[in-house]
């Protein structure tokens, strides 16, 4: 799986409520700004502790790209 080798984030800022909790699991890849959640990096490498931070966002505005082809990773 060599294209997985990095994520992408991404945020809808119109879908997020910016409750945080995304900040509360992944401090060193999320931050909430004016509100919103973003992604404190474009890219990072694979890391359970971002996937559960994007699984657990309750409008589902964050999202985890295979940075090499695009492909949803998550949430699934």
């Amino acid at each position: 799986m060599a294209s997985m080798k990095r994520w992408r984030l991404t945020a809808d800022h119109d879908a997020c409520l910016g409750t945080g909790i995304c900040t509360a699991i992944a401090p060193n890849h999320f931050q909430v700004i004016d509100g919103r959640s973003v992604p404190s990096t474009e890219e990072t490498l694979p890391d359970e502790t971002v996937r559960d931070a994007v699984e657990s966002c309750p409008m589902e505005a964050l999202r985890i790209l295979d940075a090499g082809n695009g492909e949803v990773l998550a949430p699934l």
